[in-house]
């Protein structure tokens, strides 16, 4: 499948510009401007910052549980830390966190990151494989066959954006006495309904889509859905660790099929 940008072809040369400290401050520099702009929206931007630090944990603990090489564990970091970018200039303009009110936020963020500059000093091949996992890390599916070192990289920002969303969605349907609309894309909150066709594709092995949202229980379903997208035993250790799918399945329904669900995915969980 096309992906709309060049991709690289060639191994990244050891990292010799500005080390992950340095990105994380011109990160944080960036993302704050947005934050003290607008005071309204200040918890929203506030959100997406420590979300995308966290994801920057999680990437790094996945490399190091993976043994990633030392260069591409270094581009991880990096991908994982701008990985969401976009969410800020989408916030500001539009409102919401939604892409489908708004744009991609993955080629919003690739977007930001050239427009200023914050890849600054990196080499040219290291800055390719940046944008390359920032603009494929929402996708539903990934193109076969990506080049290395942008494989590795790319899926374990996935698997670590994945495993920081999971715990912050659950938070807020957990404990929030109105929803979020911005953060949870401004579902219906009923405890029973789900949509049928999302739970189908469950069924059947398949992703499910934002498109299909309409209730709070689709958001954990659609959760519950990305551990099919775990590309990492050290990411499925991580999800099983903390306790997420007794989570996202302690308030749905006690229907039959969602209890063989659940068990599907125990199962799946516990491949190597």
């Amino acid at each position: 499948m096309g992906t709309g940008l060049h991709l690289p072809q060639e191994e990244p040369s050891e990292v010799t510009g500005p080390d992950i400290e340095a990105l994380r401050e011109r990160f944080l520099a960036y993302a704050e401007a947005f934050a003290t702009r607008e005071p309204g929206q200040e918890a929203h931007y506030r959100l997406k910052i420590e979300h995308s630090l966290r994801v920057l944990g999680l990437a790094q603990e996945i490399a190091r549980q993976e043994r990633l090489a030392p260069d591409t564990a270094e581009l991880t970091a990096m991908a994982a830390l701008f990985h969401d970018t976009g969410r800020f200039p989408q916030l500001r303009q539009y409102r919401t966190f939604s892409d489908q009110l708004s744009e991609n936020h993955a080629r919003l963020g690739v977007r930001a990151l050239l427009e200023n500059g914050l890849l600054e000093g990196l080499v040219p091949a290291q800055r390719r494989v940046i944008l390359g996992a920032v603009f494929l890390h929402n996708a539903r599916s990934l193109p076969e066959r990506l080049p290395e070192p942008l494989s590795a990289v790319t899926r374990a920002v996935r698997d670590a954006d994945k495993l920081d969303i999971i715990p912050l969605l659950l938070e807020h349907l957990e404990n929030a006495p109105v929803l979020d609309p911005v953060v949870c894309l401004g579902v219906t909150r009923d405890p029973v309904r789900y949509s049928p066709a999302l739970l189908e594709d469950l069924e059947q092995g398949r992703l499910a889509s934002y498109s299909q949202i309409r209730y709070e229980n689709d958001l954990r379903l659609l959760a519950a859905g990305w551990t099919y997208d775990l590309n990492y035993t050290a990411s499925r250790r991580i999800f099983i660790r903390q306790g997420l799918l007794e989570r996202l399945f302690r308030t749905l329904p006690p229907e039959e099929r969602l209890l063989r669900l659940r068990l599907r995915i125990e199962a799946d969980l516990q491949k190597s």
